[in-house]
């Protein structure tokens, strides 16, 4: 009878602490881990059509020496932490990306969207350190980021190489900074 009561509590056991590694994995943002939720990006408090498929994350090492748009170098070998994600471009000609406003040119509304994701990234003691050194289809002198095009109903891997010595990331966040249906022109 005893044997049988320790079997039952050492099973219990167990089934407990299996059950609370799930839950904490669950929540804790480490690389590997899926840590998206999958929705429409905000932008400018509304909801986009910009959809966040899924995200991961994982270290890895520069294998080329950057220069970033502000003159900062990033020497090859230097550690990054790269999120990967898939975004979705839902706009089309008939509800096309926001149209930029006080701009010199004038886009065809065909559902392509131009956006600017600015990302920062956190260790247990808060915001951490990281350079932005993504390869970018155009870029914002107002902000460190990654430029992206999408066409309509596109789908598309997007990886963010962020520049960092840090290896206790936690959290991170991207924003998307700008969206819109074509590259501005001037500073936005």
């Amino acid at each position: 009878m005893i044997k049988r009561l320790a079997i039952t509590l050492v099973v219990l056991v167990i089934v407990a602490v299996a059950g609370f590694t799930i839950y904490l994995s669950g929540t804790l943002t480490t690389p590997g881990d899926s840590s998206a939720i999958p929705r429409y990006l905000g932008y400018n408090d509304k909801t986009s059509k910009i959809y966040l498929i899924d995200s991961f994350t994982s270290y890895s090492n520069a294998n080329e020496t950057y220069a970033t748009a502000d003159g900062q170098i990033v020497e090859k070998g230097t550690p990054l932490f790269v999120i990967t994600m898939t975004l979705r471009n839902d706009y089309t000609s008939d509800t096309p990306a926001p149209p930029l406003h006080n701009q010199d040119q004038t886009s065809p509304a065909d559902g392509t969207a131009y956006l600017y994701l600015t990302t920062q990234l956190y260790d247990k003691d808060g915001q951490s350190n990281a350079t932005n050194v993504s390869m970018s289809d155009f870029s914002l002198t107002t902000a460190s980021g990654t430029g992206l095009v999408l066409s309509s109903g596109q789908t598309a891997p997007v990886n963010i190489y962020m520049a960092t010595s840090q290896t206790n990331i936690n959290k991170y966040e991207v924003n998307l900074y700008f969206l819109g249906d074509s590259i501005p022109t001037r500073n936005t």
